[in-house]
């Protein structure tokens, strides 16, 4: 019995790897979305979305350990993110008035947030719905 919980996580390799992938494309793109936010010089937003950032690293650390009701709160905290883009750059954005010109011109804030959103909210509804994703939560895993 011993050997068979030790070689669990063996059985479930294909999600396990699928899962890793997956979470190392969203670390890296939420560090890109804090900087990209940062080089708009946007800093309460770009301050609001280092929490997110910071919170679903939390929750990723969860689902490493195998708590299951991590992966319904990364799906959670994906939409959550999702909503407040599209808040952005629907009220916020049009409004915004800067004396000086930003390291990036906010002109290409629409195009890349807007990727992001559909990205974040795809990734979201995925989470939710993977099998892959529920398996590998439920066994545990390592980000490496």
């Amino acid at each position: 019995m011993l050997d068979a919980q030790r070689y669990r996580s063996n059985n479930l390799r294909v999600e396990v790897h699928f899962t890793r992938a997956f979470l190392w494309a969203h670390l890296g793109l939420g560090a890109l979305i804090v900087l990209m936010l940062l080089l708009h010089e946007v800093f309460h937003w770009a301050a609001g979305a280092a929490l997110w950032y910071l919170l679903s690293v939390l929750i990723v650390v969860g689902m490493f350990l195998g708590v299951s009701v991590c992966r319904c709160l990364l799906g959670l905290i994906f939409l959550i993110f999702s909503v407040a883009g599209i808040y952005f750059l629907s009220q916020v954005l049009p409004s915004l008035k800067v004396e000086e010109p930003p390291m990036l011109a906010h002109e290409l804030m629409p195009l890349w947030l807007g990727i992001m959103n559909i990205t974040y909210i795809t990734g979201g509804i995925f989470v939710f719905c993977s099998r892959r994703i529920r398996r590998a939560t439920d066994v545990g895993f390592k980000l490496w």
